[in-house]
C-alpha cells in the first residue's frame, strides 16, 4: 500500500507539478532564450513551440496555443509598455519602434503577430510569431 501511494506521488508531481505553463528551457535553443531574454520579449503562458527559423536577416520563432489572437495580442501588448501596435495584414501586431509606422517599416524592428492557424481547415487554434532583427 506503501509503494503504491508512492508510485501515485511521483506521476502526481512528473504530470501536474512538473507539467511547464509556459514553453520550457529544452524546446528553445540557447540562442533562442538569449535573444528572448536580452529583448525582454516573454513567451505567452501556456504556448508551445513549434518551430524557428535563424538567418542572417532575424530570428523567427512560431509557437502554438488554442487562445485567440486577439487575447494573445492584448497580453502583448499589456506585457511589452512602450511597445507601438499597427494592424497588418488583418492582423494586430505589436512591435518595438515608434507609433504610427507603416507595415513595411516593421520588419526592422522585434515583433509580434497572431493569428488563427491555416493548416488544418476548421481549425480554432492560433499561431504566435515573434519575428528579432538582427
Amino acid at each position: 500500500m506503501k509503494n503504491s501511494f508512492k508510485i501515485l506521488m511521483v506521476l502526481f508531481l512528473v504530470f501536474v507539478v512538473g507539467s511547464p505553463l509556459t514553453v520550457s528551457a529544452e524546446d528553445l535553443s540557447a540562442a533562442q532564450i538569449k535573444i528572448l531574454e536580452t529583448t525582454k520579449i516573454p513567451v505567452y503562458p501556456g504556448a508551445t513551440y513549434m518551430t524557428g527559423d535563424d538567418s542572417d536577416a532575424a530570428t523567427v520563432m512560431w509557437f502554438g496555443t488554442k487562445d485567440s489572437p486577439d487575447k494573445i495580442m492584448d497580453w502583448y501588448k499589456g506585457k511589452l509598455p512602450g511597445w507601438s501596435e499597427i494592424t497588418a495584414n488583418g492582423s494586430r501586431v505589436v512591435y518595438k519602434g515608434p507609433g504610427g509606422a507603416e507595415a513595411k517599416d516593421i520588419p526592422t524592428w522585434p515583433y509580434i503577430f497572431a493569428r488563427i492557424t491555416d493548416e488544418t481547415p476548421g481549425s480554432k487554434d492560433s499561431e504566435i510569431t515573434v519575428r528579432i532583427p538582427k
